[in-house]
């Protein structure tokens, strides 16, 4: 079962960017997300982070790749599940899985200054999957 979310967190290392056999762009990202919370004592704590594996595709993936940075604060709209595999040591696991629709730069904590690409990147309209703005 798939979810729709949005996570703002910061990347734990920089995009690994490649092309698929078929030619497609393709990034992988690591996200850890926690937050501060104030407790009841008056105290503010940080909650344990939460890890997540996203992917993203086409000109975004060329996008993130060229523009973030491991400890960049990012947000990731897509859709996440839990995913179950085996590790080297035969141990069962899960882990928290996006596939992402949207990502940027986290303004809170960054400023950024849009810049367009000045080259055709895979699609038709110069990003793969995008369509142009219609308007």
């Amino acid at each position: 079962m798939t979810s729709t979310i949005i996570v703002e967190g910061n990347l734990t290392s920089n995009p690994r960017f490649n092309f698929t056999g078929s030619g497609k762009a393709v990034a992988n990202l690591r996200v850890a997300v926690s937050s501060r919370r104030k407790g009841r004592d008056g105290e503010y704590a940080d909650t344990p982070a939460v890890f997540y594996d996203v992917t993203v595709w086409g000109g975004p993936a060329e996008h993130a790749a060229n523009s973030l940075a491991g400890g960049d604060r990012v947000l990731i709209c897509g859709r996440s599940w839990v995913e179950a595999y085996t590790d080297a040591t035969g141990e069962e696991r899960t882990r928290q899985v996006i596939d992402a629709d949207a990502i940027g730069v986290s303004l809170r904590y960054h400023t950024a200054t849009p810049v367009r690409p000045t080259r055709a990147l895979s699609g038709p309209f110069g990003l793969a999957g995008d369509e142009p703005a219609v308007g």
